[in-house]
């Protein structure tokens, strides 16, 4: 018997709901050479215009968000994010918990590492499923303090082995995501210690998408649903999204 609309909804209802987003802010911590956040926190008010709003300013890259195949890979450039449907994010997801591989600045995750993760928590991956890799690095996310000290965690972060994304994009995947701001690419003191393999050669080129700057996934469930939404950005590279997962 088909399952209706409300069993759905009531099935839903019954999971715990986890926000995996940042917050957006002025000066929050970004890739380094793209615009800045900035909020216009008054730029439309109650005493000029008798009601309230906020302008934004940012990058597509900015806060959590989705990378498009445009973003890195020259020969698809119409790939762009307003040409995908809106439940491109939705799936099944299984989330790899790696917080106490304790990985350094520049450091690379392997395929040993990946299936160790896997047999620890009982899962494997199925085409379709969307991969999130809890390193562990948004412990790091300091929005409020100083300058230096907020774009360390943008200038330092583990990455991927060429052979963990060929595992994965052998999986067929339908997108993964990170809890640093680059996924694939190692990096220290704001130099890349290996090629972006995922970014150029695994993922984005066979429209496997890469979501970065989640956070607070260690309070996830290590399987469940996933759910983000782009925004439908004319010839955008990428997205801010709001991350949940049910589980």
């Amino acid at each position: 018997m088909p399952t209706s609309t409300k069993d759905i909804i009531d099935s839903l209802r019954k999971l715990k709901v986890y926000d995996v987003s940042l917050t957006l802010d002025t000066n929050m911590p970004n890739w380094p050479g793209h615009p800045s956040m900035a909020i216009v926190r008054d730029a439309r008010n109650f005493e000029q215009n008798g009601y309230f709003a906020q302008t934004l300013i940012m990058s597509e890259h900015t806060g959590s968000h989705v990378d498009a195949p445009c973003h890195t890979v020259r020969n698809k450039p119409q790939a762009t994010i307003d040409r995908y449907p809106g439940d491109v994010l939705i799936g099944p997801y299984k989330k790899y918990d790696l917080i106490s591989l304790d990985l350094k600045a520049g450091e690379t995750l392997g395929v040993d590492a990946i299936k160790a993760a896997e047999k620890k928590d009982g899962f494997s991956l199925e085409p379709g499923d969307i991969v999130l890799l809890q390193f562990g690095w948004d412990k790091y996310f300091h929005p409020e303090k100083d300058m230096k000290e907020r774009m360390w965690w943008a200038t330092n972060s583990p990455g991927l082995t060429e052979e963990a994304c060929r595992y994965f994009a052998d999986s067929r995947i339908r997108a993964i995501g990170c809890d640093s701001l680059g996924l694939d690419a190692p990096y220290k003191d704001n130099v890349e210690l290996a090629p972006s393999f995922g970014h150029e050669k695994y993922f984005l080129p066979n429209e496997i998408f890469i979501m970065e700057c989640l956070g607070r996934l260690r309070d996830a469930p290590p399987a469940g649903i996933f759910m983000a939404i782009p925004l439908k950005i004319k010839g955008g590279s990428g997205s801010p999204i709001r991350p949940i997962l049910f589980g």
